[in-house]
This record gives structure tokens, C-alpha cells and sequence, in this order.
């Protein structure tokens, strides 16, 4: 996340030819893009992957047994978020540890708000309380909800970056409960109503905003805005693998698309997880973001490794020779 004065100077540049003018680069990076969702949807709708994961011999994931953790992961996510944000421990550069406490995420600065909106950070304290010991986890997902909306009237478009995974989370919990290691049940009148939603809607309602969440950041954030991340890959010097910095943008943006047509269409996205951890840590590091940058997203990324696509998706069933765990 870069200051606002560097926002205000990228915001002042022009976008790089790539953006804005068809060239070879920029038509082969989406052809190779192309040719991979293609692929990657058609090879998810046949029985190859189990055959490969019979042949490989690799441990299937045990669904039944990982689903009841996966409360917990995103509790966890969401107390640390909840944490960090109220006391402004991941601050935007250019402010101390501490000195601008946010609503979510370090760019919904309550200091920009017209009038008083720091009664929030208590709002948020409570809120993280109640998930990280699992009191009452599904009230709070109610008053996340909320929150989430709230956010959205407070900071507008601003707030549609988070408001996807966050809302996606929200229900999970709501159906789903606390999981794990819950200090206080749901009352008994809440859990009766949500009992007769279908196995598998929770984590396909989540999977399927997730998958929004980063078609919406890759196209309004890179694509339109690609002088934002560029600030930031000079400022912060990241590694371009031999590219040009623009051509770097470019292909981040272009990942990210891919990736959220892939969650949102629910083909493998096991294998998917295992590239959104490395994209996380790789601009975690980067970036100097610290090990809380993305906590949020952690329990999301464990949820589509543990639970697979759930409902509504695009891969086949399983094959009869290799019986992978049935998502949930």
C-alpha cells in the first residue's frame, strides 16, 4: 500500500502503452491466458486430475475430517483482521504503528470520514473478540454482515474490495457455526433456522465471491488502474523475473483475472489454493506487508483447500478408480 501522495501522482500518470494499445505482449499474455482457463476448465471436467492423483499415489483430502477446522480458520482470520485494523497495527505507509486505526483494511481510514466513526474501532474489538473464542459466532456474523454494509455506505466504491469475501465469510459462518473449539453456542432458535440450508451452499456462496472478490480487484485495480501497482512495484522494488515493470503489471493483472474466473466457476480449485498462498506470500514479503497483510483471506484460502468447490461447480465427478473426499 503506497501513501497518498504517491496514489495522487500515480492516479496523474498515464497507463502504459500495454493497457492501453494492442502490441504482441500484451496479445500473447492473454492468448497464454486464454489457452490456460480453456485448458485448465476442460481438464477439471474429466477424470484426469484423480487419474494423475491415483497414478502419483498423493493422500486425498480428507473433507470430513478438515470441514469442522475450517470454522475455526476463518474465525481466526477474521480476529486478527478485526485486531490489526482497530489498532492500526498494519498501518498504510506512511503512518506509525497505531496512529490511524481503520475499518477493515488500511486504505478505510476513519481520519477521512466527516464526523466521528472511531466509536467503530470498539465495534471491531468485539467483533474479534467474539470469533477468535468462538462466542456466539454465528450473532456476529450477522453484525459482520452489518458491518460490512455499513462500511459500503461509509467508504463506497472503496469498500467493494473487501466486501465480497467478507460477506461470503459472513454466511459460512452464519450456516456453519463456530466449528471447533467454540467457547459459547449459537442460540438454539438461530441454529434451527439455518439448518435446512443445502450441504455445500455455504462454501460454494464463499468460493463464488472469493472468486468475484478478484475478478473485481484484477480489472478495476490493475487493468484500469495499473499505474497504482506500478508505484508500487517501483517504490518497493519487487522482483520482475527478467520482465519490464509494466510487463510485470501486466501479467499480475492478468493472473489475478484468471484466477478469479477459475474460484468462481469452481473447477480445481484445490490446486488454486495452493497459488493464491504463494501469491500472498510472495507480495507479503515483497511489499513488507508482515505476516498479517492478507489474515483474512488465510481462512478462505484453508477453506477452499479443505472443502473443495462445494456446490455449483464446474468439475467432474469423481472418477471410480480414485475417490477423492465429497466437498461439503
Amino acid at each position: 500500500m503506497i501513501t497518498h501522495e504517491q496514489e495522487a501522482l500515480a492516479h496523474a500518470i498515464p497507463p502504459p502503452a500495454i493497457f492501453t494499445t494492442l502490441g504482441i505482449a500484451n496479445v500473447a499474455i492473454a492468448l497464454i491466458a486464454l489457452i490456460g482457463v480453456v485448458g485448465w476448465i476442460g481438464i477439471g471436467r474429466t477424470d484426469i486430475p484423480d487419474r494423475i492423483a491415483a497414478r502419483l499415489n498423493l493422500p486425498r483430502v480428507d473433507a470430513a475430517r478438515l470441514e469442522p477446522w475450517v470454522p475455526v480458520a476463518l474465525r481466526l482470520g477474521l480476529a486478527a483482521m478485526f485486531v490489526t485494523a482497530a489498532f492500526g497495527l498494519h498501518p498504510r505507509l506512511g503512518y506509525a504503528v497505531g496512529e490511524s486505526p481503520v475499518l477493515f483494511a488500511s486504505d478505510l481510514e476513519f481520519r477521512h470520514l466527516p464526523g466521528d466513526w472511531t466509536w467503530l474501532v470498539w465495534v471491531q474489538v468485539a467483533l474479534g473478540a467474539a470469533f477468535l473464542l468462538g462466542v456466539w459466532t454465528r450473532v456476529a456474523s450477522i453484525l459482520l454482515a452489518v458491518l460490512v454494509l455499513l462500511g459500503c455506505w461509509l467508504f463506497t466504491v472503496d469498500m467493494l474490495a473487501y466486501a465480497g469475501v467478507l460477506i461470503g465469510t459472513a454466511y459460512y459462518l452464519l450456516v456453519k457455526g463456530g466449528g471447533r473449539l467454540e467457547l459459547l453456542a449459537d442460540p438454539d432458535g438461530l441454529v434451527r433456522r439455518v439448518a435446512s440450508v443445502p450441504p455445500g451452499r455455504p462454501q460454494a456462496v464463499l468460493r463464488i465471491l472469493t472468486g468475484l472478490s478478484f475478478l473485481y480487484l484484477g480489472i478495476l485495480y490493475k487493468f484500469l488502474h495499473p499505474t497504482y501497482l506500478l508505484a508500487g512495484v517501483e517504490f518497493y522494488g519487487l522482483p520482475l523475473f527478467g520482465f519490464p515493470a509494466e510487463v510485470f503489471v501486466f501479467i499480475v493483472a492478468t493472473v489475478e483475472v484468471v484466477v478469479g474466473i477459475l474460484i468462481t466457476a469452481g473447477v480445481m480449485v484445490r490446486p488454486l489454493s495452493f497459488v493464491l498462498v504463494f501469491a500472498f506470500a510472495f507480495f507479503s514479503i515483497s511489499m513488507n506487508e508482515g505476516v498479517l497483510g492478507h489474515s483474512f483471506l488465510y481462512g478462505i484460502v484453508f477453506a477452499l483447500f479443505a472443502s473443495g468447490a462445494g456446490r455449483w461447480s464446474g468439475n467432474a465427478a469423481p472418477a471410480t478408480t480414485y475417490q477423492p473426499s465429497p466437498s461439503v
